[in-house]
């Protein structure tokens, strides 16, 4: 046998964990750190010298999730501490082509940070030993540099290296290709079933040197001589904070079949670098672009790749799951990123564009989706019962994948399979039978809840929870307020926006709008069950038209004099025409807006909002808000916002019924879920997140201080501190990073 035969250089290192971690892309990160901290022994695997997968350094691909077609919904929990981190410490932007080593730096530390998780770089997997047929016993890895051969053995495997390498080693069921469009009914799959994936790319950036630069191309690269040649494949340069442009991306420099993305990556790098150094070639020497002092600074070597292998488990996720916006009572987690599945071939279908919805409205606007759920069913194997999985490779269809290869997707369900993995080591159980029993599942999902994730309709029902029964007593409170900003939105487009009501009446309506014309203003009011909810079927409440005058620019009113629901969510649809305008807003939590499509009437989210005021007034931002149990804008707004008229401090007191003892406070800031952090500028720290703070204690009547923090610029603050018996906490805020209100989302009290 020629196995019989092989000799390695170097050791034979064994070593025993709780939880192994292969692969160290975002979804890896988030997996080891979740189950480090929920107490297992817990080691990750990374083939490379830095983490982040496609994010790193070496691909350069900025993270993007559901946040990017539904408002506030980006992802939290563990990602978003390492994201905010990145903003504030980095000099850059966080962009295609330009992420830098500070972001390898962050996620390093973060695994760092954890005393129950240890590392191996630079150390890929190839293989498993196999208790049985249906449990893995060790990963086999061999480490870059030190020569060694790894026997890692674990209780409990997370398959987070994209291309299943785990689960494919262990027999565990994957898919790879395109299902047929009759297997699940799926519209945007392909009438026959085929072996074709998405394609990998490289990307690029280039300097801008402030002298004549010169690129001399080599004979073997693809030539691009007209813009006609690069077929709906634009190359803009952007912008920089230094205050000149440089060209940096392109995700369209992509090549997937007719080459099998495995088994053939190196051919792809190579194809893929030949068209990329092709487009650097056409906008430096063509004479179309001006780039003559832009110097090719950096080429990804390391192809990004998008879909292979997808292991099977117990439910296979699919297109209509995500256009629904299935609720599944095993939900861990959620996606909401349009279901973006790129051409086949990539760059060379050259006569076709890149996506499908270039070419074709009606498909751009049919992708487009709202937040949906995604089952513990679809991140552990079917077969291998000690197998989890998360990042691209989980359960899903080709065309479902197209929405959930997101990296924040990805990370958020890294984060649910460490979790789930620790709970099985801990409980000795399968995460089949977490899946399949209702007070596990619970168990499960009120964990992932207290680490700061979101799960669409699951809110805080811990028992232990001190602060879910108290009394909440608040300094002031914000009005809702939408002020215009003098930034207008045609409404040649019917537009809509939820908002949240406090009162139990609207008798008024007020729309800042102006006119080119004398037209017409129309508008509709429903009520609506969460700010995602623009296209469910809901009778109108009440519909106004008012006249414009050519040259207004102002208020105007709608009376409506109708009750309501109050603490409801109510949606107003607005008609108009090409030349009359409607201001816009600085967004706030709990209001959403879109605008209808053109080709299918659907409503599509967008992230302005538009200028409105309430008669009489809706106090949405109360007090209570910190307790019901759930930290980001849902079927309502559930943050506290103190009037931004008065000035710091500003108080939050949490009220028991009688004298309690604690020693755990966690507190969740508001961080504009509304925006991706990879649009935030360098060195950012988000305005409206609390930044300094005292936490009191009302003992022997007055108030103590037990904790000062100052500079603070994260979401999700933990603080434990000797026992303390009290009624009363406050937690006295004295600035903000910026803004001029006090925000909270979420406060809980622990004695732990």
């Amino acid at each position: 046998m020629i196995k019989e035969r092989i000799k390695l250089a170097g050791k034979t290192v064994s070593e025993r964990y709780d939880v192994v971690v292969i692969g160290g892309g975002l979804a890896g990160v988030c997996a080891a750190i979740a189950a480090a901290r929920h107490g297992c022994k817990t080691v990750i695997i990374q083939n490379r010298p830095v983490f982040g997968g496609n994010s790193s350094s070496e691909i350069r691909v900025p993270p993007g999730g559901a946040n990017n077609c539904n408002g506030w919904a980006r992802e939290t929990g563990i990602i978003e501490e390492i994201l905010i981190e990145e903003r504030a410490r980095n000099h850059d932007l966080f962009i295609s082509g330009r992420i830098n080593s500070v972001w390898d730096l962050v996620l390093y530390e973060w695994i760092l940070r954890e005393p129950n998780l240890k590392y191996h770089l630079n150390t890929h997997a190839i293989g498993v030993l196999m208790k049985d047929d249906k449990h893995i016993d060790a990963v086999i890895a061999v480490q870059l540099g030190s020569e060694k051969t790894f026997l890692i053995y674990g209780k409990y495997f997370i398959d987070c290296t994209g291309d299943g390498i785990i689960g494919a080693a262990a027999g565990a069921e994957y898919r790879i290709g395109r299902e047929s469009r009759e297997e699940f009914n799926e519209s945007l799959a392909p009438k026959d079933s085929d072996k074709m994936t998405q394609g990998s790319s490289l990307l690029f950036k280039s300097i801008y040197t402030g002298r004549k630069c010169i690129f001399s191309p080599p004979s073997w690269i693809e030539r691009y001589s007209t813009e006609d040649s690069l077929y709906k494949r634009g190359h803009p340069p952007k912008d920089t904070p230094y205050g000149w442009k440089e060209y940096s991306g392109y995700w369209w420099i992509e090549v997937g079949a007719p080459f099998n993305t495995i088994e053939d990556n190196e051919r792809i790098r190579d194809e893929v670098l030949r068209h990329l150094l092709g487009v650097w070639d056409h906008i430096k020497n063509t004479g179309i672009h001006d780039s003559e002092k832009q110097a090719l600074d950096w080429v990804g070597m390391v192809l990004g790749k998008r879909e292979s292998r997808r292991l099977i488990g117990d439910y296979i996720l699919n297109q209509n799951d995500l256009e629904s916006g299935r609720i599944f009572p095993d939900r861990i987690g959620y996606g909401g990123w349009c279901i973006d599945v790129h051409t086949m071939g990539g760059i060379l279908a050259k006569n076709r564009a890149p996506e499908p919805s270039m070419d074709d409205p009606e498909y751009w606007e049919k992708t487009r989706v709202r937040i949906y759920s995604i089952p513990l069913r679809c991140i552990y194997s079917k077969n291998i019962e000690n197998l989890l999985m998360a990042g691209r490779d989980i359960s899903v269809t080709h065309v479902a994948l197209g929405s959930t290869r997101l990296m924040l997707t990805c990370a958020i369900l890294g984060q649910a399979a460490g979790t789930t993995a620790s709970m099985c080591v801990k409980r000795n159980i399968t995460p089949r039978e977490i899946a399949s029993n209702n007070t596990l599942i619970k168990e499960l999902q009120q964990t992932l809840l207290k680490d700061d994730c979101y799960i669409p309709y699951v809110s805080n029902e811990d028992p232990k929870d001190l602060a879910r029964k108290s009394k909440i007593h608040v300094s002031s409170t914000m009005p809702l307020m939408l002020e215009p900003t003098g930034e207008y939105l045609s409404l040649e487009r019917d537009r809509s926006q939820i908002f949240p009501v406090s009162e139990d009446r609207i008798d008024e309506i007020w729309l800042y709008v102006k006119s080119n014309i004398d037209g017409v203003i129309g508008i509709e009011l429903l009520p609506a069950t969460d700010i995602w909810s623009f296209n469910e079927n809901r009778v109108v409440l009440k519909s106004i038209e008012k006249n414009v005058s050519k040259g207004f620019e102002g208020w105007i009113k709608f009376n409506l004099n109708i009750k309501v629901n109050p603490k409801k969510l109510y949606q107003i649809n607005i008609h108009g025409c090409k030349n009359i305008f409607i201001a816009k807003s600085k967004p706030i939590p709990g209001v959403t807006s879109a605008y209808k499509g053109e080709i299918l009437g659907r409503w599509i989210q967008i992230k302005d909002v538009y200028a409105m005021r309430l008669k009489p007034l809706s106090y949405p931002y109360m007090g209570e808000n910190v307790i019901s149990g759930v930290a980001r804008p849902e079927r309502w707004t559930n943050i506290w916002i103190s009037d931004p008229e008065k000035d710091f401090p500003q108080t939050l007191t949490i009220e028991f019924e009688e004298e309690t003892e604690f020693n755990t406070i966690y507190l969740t800031f508001d961080t504009y879920l509304h925006v991706d952090t990879k649009d935030f500028p360098p060195f950012y720290r988000v305005p409206e997140c609390v930044k300094d703070y005292d936490i009191e204690v009302y003992v022997n009547n007055k108030w103590r201080k037990i904790l000062e923090v100052r500079g603070n610029y994260h979401r999700r603050r933990i603080h434990r501190f000797r026992k303390v018996k009290s009624k009363k906490v406050r937690i006295k805020i004295l600035s903000s990073n910026g803004d001029s209100s006090a925000r909270i989302y979420e406060i809980r009290i622990y004695n732990e």
